[in-house]
């Protein structure tokens, strides 16, 4: 009886077979390749993947499509399951950039059969340091310090004062990779101003003097405090302004007077040029009181003016596309002073409910900057809460969006 069960059963399947109800392996083998519907990401290395671009098989270098993490990251040990569309196949090409900004792209992928997909990028290995040895012989406390090699990019790397704080009188010897002689600085005080100067010659400036001029001064090693602007410009006077230029052009001559004045004076650029990024301090006479007119033009022969600027409540003057209209409107410069971009921005008046995010669609990246008009009519504060990429977020309470300042947004 049981060998008559067995071949019965054994007729049953054939004819199931014959019929088309049941593949034959091979079949069922193809049939599971095309319906791949994802794969796994496993970060197994020392470094954060932060974006994730999969397109399919030999369509990559055309058209990679969205991040798809989003807002999200992957940290090491982290896992991230990428679903796909139907029919999209078994060929993926996958790129991946990292914390770092390194990108690593694997062309053609079969992850039918590579379900997991490991990410095992290690840390570079730190090289030899140097110290450097920096003097705050300014009024403002120094509250972070970026060292970096000479065009080494746009990110500024580590805050080199760490939980320290360079005081006015005060000395602070730090810890710099040991790459050369030219080096980029950026020193952000406790007003929230920022100041940068680019290529300076470490092994010929020792100490470092950080004081008003600074980004100016002819030569770094022999700069004497109480001078600023260009080669031959006067001693100092009773206050300054910080004019950045962040146009995308070179700024070939610049004045700055008081509002309605005859006489737009000096160049304050001297013989020299203000390129994009870089900055120079501005003297002005505490006498001719705080509105004052800001005339340029560039190197293309394009000028721009603006009037009714307000020198005594702003410290740094950002001059950008839209600047003067944005200014004039009134509005608050906000630069992102983060190590990573923010993906979100909110601006609220105080003890309200979080509104929509001002950036919609877009980023914020590292240095860049946006003009943020008061969103409502009379209302000047607002508290500004910033969600950057690596989910940090910080929160400037009560700004005010109406003075025309700059407002550095950092974790």
């Amino acid at each position: 009886m049981k060998r008559i069960s067995t071949i019965l059963a054994g007729l049953a399947c054939a004819a199931a077979l014959a019929a088309g109800a049941i593949p034959p392996p091979a079949a069922a083998q193809q049939g599971q390749r095309q319906q791949a519907g994802g794969f796994t990401l496993k970060n197994e290395g020392d470094i954060a993947v932060y974006e994730l671009y999969v397109a399919r098989g030999g369509t990559g270098a055309r058209n990679w499509g969205p991040d798809r993490f989003g807002s999200d990251i992957l940290p090491p040990g982290g896992r991230f399951q990428v679903r796909l569309p139907g029919g999209f196949g078994c060929s993926a090409d996958i790129r991946m950039v990292y914390e770092d900004g390194e990108e690593e792209v694997r062309e053609r992928v079969d992850i039918c059969r590579e379900r997991e997909v490991v990410a095992a990028r290690s840390a570079p290995a730190a090289g030899p340091a140097r110290e450097v040895e920096v003097v705050n012989a300014g009024p403002r406390t120094i509250m972070y310090l970026y060292i970096r090699p000479a065009g080494s990019g746009d990110d500024w790397q580590e805050d080199r004062l760490g939980s320290s704080m360079v005081e006015p009188g005060a000395r602070f010897t730090a810890q710099v990779p040991d790459q050369g002689c030219a080096y980029d600085i950026r020193v952000e005080y406790d007003n929230d101003a920022a100041e940068e100067r680019r290529n300076v010659d470490l092994c010929a400036a020792a100490p470092l003097t950080i004081a008003p001029g600074w980004t100016v001064a002819e030569d770094p090693a022999a700069f004497v405090p109480g001078m600023v602007g260009p080669p031959g410009a006067r001693a100092a006077s009773d206050r300054q302004v910080t004019v950045v230029n962040r146009s995308g052009r070179t700024v070939f001559t610049l004045h700055v007077f008081p509002d309605g004045a005859r006489d737009e004076g000096e160049d304050r650029l001297g013989a020299g040029t203000l390129s994009d990024g870089d900055r120079v301090e501005v003297a002005l006479d505490a006498s001719q009181g705080c509105h004052f007119t800001v005339r340029l033009s560039y190197d293309d022969g394009q000028r721009e003016e603006r009037a009714g600027i307000d020198l005594c409540a702003i410290g740094e003057l950002a001059i950008e596309p839209g600047w003067v209209e944005a200014a004039m409107a009134g509005a608050a410069r906000l630069v992102n002073a983060g190590p990573v971009p923010i993906i979100a921005l909110y601006a609220d008046p105080p003890g309200a409910a979080r509104g929509p995010d001002r950036l919609g669609d877009q980023v914020l990246g590292v240095g860049r900057s946006l003009s943020l008009a008061p969103p409502q009519d009379g209302v000047c504060a607002y508290d500004l809460t910033a969600r950057f990429r690596n989910g940090a977020e910080t929160r400037v309470p009560a700004a005010d969006l109406c003075a025309g300042g700059e407002i550095l947004l950092a974790p």
